[in-house]
């Protein structure tokens, strides 16, 4: 049994009121798009601070709230908008007495636990870790107002707080919130009142476990492929090799599982921030980001490593190209035909097509938010609630990759016996 004891709960407001003309955020087209879901991100440090952490960081929080206006609000689903009236975040304080605990226990608010009316976007969670003496911070956002980037944002921004009201200087972090300016919405919900609790996603349990695959084991990797397979005669990243990896062990798994190959969607997130022209500003928040697709059909003997990392960089490049003319008007016909279609997809009981989906948080600076006591020792991505779904981090050193993969139970069992996956990862 599992003994997280909350402490202390509250509702942290901004430290200045929010202006009138900002009370009513609106969504941009492309948080129409989004599911009702949370995004999760638990940083885990190796010690307490002298300094009682969980005052640090309530001052510091209600410090940067007027900044992050939307955080404090609340979803007004009818009218496709948030009331910033400051209502505030939610903020707990929790001691945790075994050794048992998992990423989302860390964490208020789960990856498919749906946003209503009255539910704060914003979710804190410090929890002191007796056994092993360290801290974990849970940050929970609702994935209709934030996206990983936007997460990233917030936590520099609260890191750089934290540090300037213990007396350290910090960078400070301008988030800016005009998406909604540039992508006005439709008041349109490409999801209807579909909870993803009632997707067929659903219908088995999905697990995450967390895969390591250092820099000397990437560095293998790369030197197995050959070279005149590459995309654009281009040395592939390290994310593409690990996630063309991951992606030939799921179409693997499946091609068992049902007897057949069966032909296979590959979806990576695109942050489109440095990619519009001109390029919008980096601490940009919403969801700011598009989806590249990249499908492959396969015969008996399967697909090689370098085929499917060309057809996502292929995928890859077409987005970018896309992100590019965001800007000049016409927006909905770059965004909506994919968008549409997958999410028609993905929701269907009946695809004879296998969805695999890839999200890097690698440029994000997680390992970097230091909030006057070091940096993290680790990072923990919140289950996210669909399977097939792999969240890719850079490691603390910065020359490995940590993923996390979502996957039902058997499939995960297979998974972790995968040759490649042995070869080229350890689980954590």
């Amino acid at each position: 049994m599992k003994k997280i004891n909350i402490v202390r709960r509250k509702l942290i407001k901004p430290s200045t009121p929010t202006p009138q003309n900002l009370h009513n955020y609106k969504l941009s087209f492309i948080d129409e798009l989004n599911p009702p879901s949370n995004n999760g991100v638990v940083l885990f440090y190796h010690a307490n601070p002298t300094t009682k952490p969980a005052n640090v960081l309530e001052e510091s929080l209600s410090r940067i709230l007027p900044r992050f206006y939307p955080l404090a609000g609340r979803y007004i689903d009818e009218d496709f908008s948030f009331d910033c009236v400051d209502q505030g975040a939610e903020f707990v304080e929790a001691v945790a007495e075994g050794d048992d605990v998992e990423v989302d226990d860390l964490l208020l608010r789960r990856g498919d636990q749906f946003m209503g009316p009255t539910d704060p976007l914003l979710s804190v969670q410090v929890t002191e870790l007796v056994k092993c003496g360290a801290l974990a911070v849970g940050v929970s956002v609702s994935h209709k107002v934030f996206d990983a980037s936007s997460i990233g944002t917030f936590i520099a921004a609260w890191s750089n707080a934290s540090k300037n009201f213990l007396g350290e200087e910090g960078i400070g972090v301008v988030p800016n919130f005009d998406s909604h300016l540039l992508f006005p919405g439709r008041k349109r919900s490409y999801y209807g009142e579909m909870k993803p609790s009632e997707t067929n996603h659903q219908t088995t349990t999905i697990v995450s476990k967390r895969f390591s695959f250092k820099k000397e084991s990437i560095t293998n990797l790369r030197s197995k492929l050959n070279p005149k397979q590459a995309f654009n005669n281009t040395i592939f990243s390290k994310v593409r090799l690990v996630s063309a990896v991951i992606a030939k062990a799921m179409i693997r798994i499946d091609t068992t599982k049902h007897g057949r190959p069966r032909p296979s969607v590959i979806i990576q997130a695109v942050n489109m921030r440095p990619r519009t022209a001109p390029p919008l500003p980096i601490h940009s928040c919403g969801n700011l980001a598009l989806n590249a697709v990249a499908k492959c059909s396969h015969g008996a003997d399967g697909l090689g490593l370098e085929e499917i990392a060309c057809a996502m960089s292929e995928a890859i490049e077409k987005t970018v190209s896309d992100c590019a003319r965001l800007l000049s008007g016409g927006y909905e016909d770059v965004v909506i035909g994919a968008e549409a279609g997958l999410i028609e997809g993905a929701m269907s009981s009946e695809s004879e097509m296998s969805y695999l989906s890839f999200s890097d948080w690698g440029k994000f600076g997680l390992y970097d938010a230091d909030f006057g006591w070091g940096k993290p020792a680790s990072v923990g991505i919140a289950r996210v609630p669909y399977e097939r779904a792999t969240v890719l981090v850079n490691d603390k050193d910065g020359g490995g990759i940590e993923a996390w993969v979502h996957l039902s139970l058997d499939e995960m069992v297979c998974f972790e016996e995968d040759d490649e996956i042995k070869l080229y990862s350890t689980t954590m």
